[in-house]
């Protein structure tokens, strides 16, 4: 069976692009690279030289609201649910322009050359914090960080920067949505009156671990 991969983005601002490509076989993973990129336009250029892209994991507003200062249901879920880093989940309308304007132009342009990409949000700080019950610091702790995502994709990461890491995480995300392994998706959450979702790069999946 040919292998195919799973990539991961952190949109970072100009020098600070995050990538992961995560290569698989069946179902294994087999080897992960990650990247710092300059530019959107380097990421999606390293994107379409990889191969068959079969699931995208993003650290970005994958989808906008019509409600009060962009505020989502998944926002809104995980501010409620984990209120020790309710204060990594930003409102919509205060995110940085890397994230609304590089990280939906990566979204958009890679379901252009893949309509039927798999596409998932991700939040590296808050995932982490869910899945070992620790804060997020990599600077002061990327070599416990690094051995534990490993641990998790069964490869070997040295990660050199949050950028890289949350990329990395990202795709492991990602591969969790693609393969069944996640079932709760934020972005089914119920809406509150007044507010709908909108989707620019059309249906996308905010998995998260039951």
């Amino acid at each position: 069976m040919a292998a195919w991969y799973v990539a991961g983005y952190d949109p970072g601002g100009d020098g600070s692009h995050g990538l992961a490509v995560l290569r698989v076989k069946a179902t294994r993973i087999i080897s992960i690279e990650t990247f710092v990129l300059a530019t959107v336009e380097e990421v999606l250029t390293r994107i379409r030289s990889e191969g068959r892209l079969l699931a995208l994991g993003v650290d970005t507003l994958t989808c906008w609201s019509t409600g009060a200062s962009g505020w989502r249901p998944a926002d809104r879920w995980l501010r409620q649910t984990y209120p020790e880093v309710k204060a990594s989940v930003v409102s919509p309308n205060g995110l940085l322009g890397s994230m609304g304007l590089g990280g939906m132009g990566v979204v958009i342009e890679a379901r252009r050359a893949s309509p039927d990409l798999f596409v998932t949000e991700t939040h590296p700080k808050v995932l982490y914090w869910s899945l070992c019950g620790a804060r997020y610091a990599f600077g002061a702790a990327g070599g416990a960080m690094n051995a534990q995502l490993s641990a998790w994709t069964a490869c070997s990461l040295s990660c050199t920067s949050e950028h890289e890491w949350d990329a990395a995480l990202s795709a492991w995300a990602a591969l969790q949505g693609l393969m069944g392994r996640w079932l709760h998706d934020l972005h089914a959450l119920p809406l509150a009156p007044a507010e709908r979702l909108i989707a620019p790069a059309g249906p996308t999946v905010y998995c998260w671990p039951v």
